[in-house]
């Protein structure tokens, strides 16, 4: 899993060492948590490859890869510089496509594995001054669906969960942020209980996207 280090991440690491599945983190920082921690910063796509190797050379294999490390952007179109940009879509979208790259031979060869991918419902809609992450997550969900069709023949499932008001530090000190103070928030571990589910389900049943959303 990637982003495991708070937030969502976090609880989703919890999750699984709970549900006793041995796990490798790719992490800026190391989570207090167990598993195997790998120090991995998605803004640098070189340094990628190495550390998903040495993933699953610790884990000798992958039946599961989660994306989740992401990063945000609150800021109006005019006041975007290229580098706001160009940071957003490589950690949100090349560094998803880098992980799952390095992963698949190994799940193609098993013929079985899971990818879930932490997209948002700004996925599936735009929000004010979020340009650039709404459309980097739009990017991760088309991929998704793309790679989705890639793999089934291949008896490997694509989940994507999007959700939308998880109270982290992600929108901390930003517009949506404040508009969203003392309204009734997602908790992380509710995420994290969604992940699990997803991870156990049965190979028959297709359940490619859960969109959650706050009920307010």
């Amino acid at each position: 899993m990637t982003g495991a280090s708070r937030g969502i991440g976090l609880a989703i690491a919890q999750a699984l060492a709970k549900a006793g599945i041995r796990t490798a983190l790719l992490s800026r920082t190391k989570p207090a948590v167990p598993g195997k921690f790998i120090r991995c910063d998605l803004n640098d796509s070189a340094a990628i490859p190495a550390a998903v190797a040495a993933a699953l050379r610790h884990l000798g294999g992958c039946d599961y890869l989660i994306n989740n490390a992401g990063v945000f952007l609150e800021k109006p179109v005019a006041e975007m510089t290229l580098e706001d940009w160009e940071r957003i879509q490589r950690v949100n979208v090349t560094g998803m496509f880098l992980v799952t790259r390095e992963v698949l031979p190994v799940m193609l060869k098993r013929r079985q594995g899971r990818i879930l991918n932490i997209a948002s419902t700004a996925s599936q809609q735009g929000y004010l001054h979020q340009a650039a992450y709404v459309a980097s997550k739009h990017a991760m969900l088309g991929f998704a669906r793309a790679l989705a069709i890639e793999v089934k023949p291949h008896n490997i499932h694509v989940h994507n969960l999007c959700p939308g008001g998880v109270d982290t530090d992600l929108v901390k000190g930003t517009f949506l942020g404040k508009r969203m103070a003392g309204q009734p928030m997602i908790a992380p571990a509710d995420i994290a209980a969604m992940v699990v589910f997803l991870l156990n389900q049965p190979d028959n049943i297709d359940l490619p996207e859960l969109v959650v959303r706050r009920f307010v």
